[in-house]
């Protein structure tokens, strides 16, 4: 049995190593753009004026949850957020989401909230508004991490009656137009954005899950740890660009 745990480590050692190898984002880094350059000027507008943009409900009420409920440990919102999503030791990603659940039941000592709650989505934009203009860190092996190498492969794999990845349309298709609709390079730093769609604010996470609607393949549950793995391979993929949250979204 030693022989064959062996085996299987060195495969997957050499499988990390030649994702890490393979790990060049297919868009470079001065073409790099945030969501907001591929919707209209009236919705860039509206995102831009703080008095317009429907998000600012959110970062309000998340304020006040902050200042009840967090500002014992933290002295400052600003800069927490660049710090996630990470990977924990096991090699689990942490979202800001788990994080805030984490802290709510550990410290605060109150039940989880729910995906898409509001309670969790105004604190989450709040925190995300509070580091608005900085950029993701993240740890310079995330591309050697299980989570990334998933997440890579889920990103790039044709799937749906679409015959359609992920890569097909952010990577290779970005700035022409479905239908009505002008295709961004997918990037997640706008989010918790206001979506027009949805007449609501919605996470990164309802995002991937509608990506996936939108494919006409299966839906991953909102706690699904692919959702998760994704998030950070986004925010791997936009790297240098600024948060924008709450961003407005067609």
């Amino acid at each position: 049995m030693r022989w064959l745990l062996a085996v299987i480590v060195l495969i997957r050692c050499c499988g990390l190593a030649a994702a890490a190898e393979t790990a060049q984002r297919l868009i470079a880094p001065d073409a790099l753009r945030p969501g907001t350059d591929y919707v209209s000027a009236s919705l860039r507008a509206q995102q831009k004026d703080d008095d317009l943009n429907p998000g600012m409900l959110w970062v309000d009420q998340g304020r006040a949850i902050f200042e009840r409920d967090c500002a014992k440990c933290h002295a400052a919102p600003r800069g927490l957020t660049v710090k996630l999503p990470k990977l924990t030791d096991n090699g689990d990603v942490v979202t800001l989401e788990r994080a805030i659940n984490t802290c709510q039941t550990t410290r605060v000592k109150q039940t989880a909230y729910a995906y898409e709650s509001q309670p969790l989505l105004a604190l989450t934009t709040f925190l995300a508004f509070s580091s608005r203009g900085m950029t993701h860190t993240l740890s310079s092996n995330v591309t050697q991490s299980l989570a990334w190498v998933r997440a890579q492969a889920e990103y790039t794999r044709i799937q749906g009656k679409l015959d359609f990845s992920c890569r097909s349309c952010h990577d290779q298709l970005y700035g022409k137009r479905i239908r009505t609709q002008t295709i961004s390079q997918g990037h997640g730093v706008g989010f918790p954005a206001y979506r027009v769609e949805w007449q609501t604010l919605g996470s990164l996470n309802r995002r991937l899950r509608a990506c996936f609607f939108g494919m006409e393949t299966t839906v991953p549950d909102a706690s699904d740890p692919i959702l998760a793995d994704l998030e950070l391979y986004l925010a791997w993929r936009a790297q240098g660009l600024p948060l924008e949250a709450p961003a407005v979204r067609r």
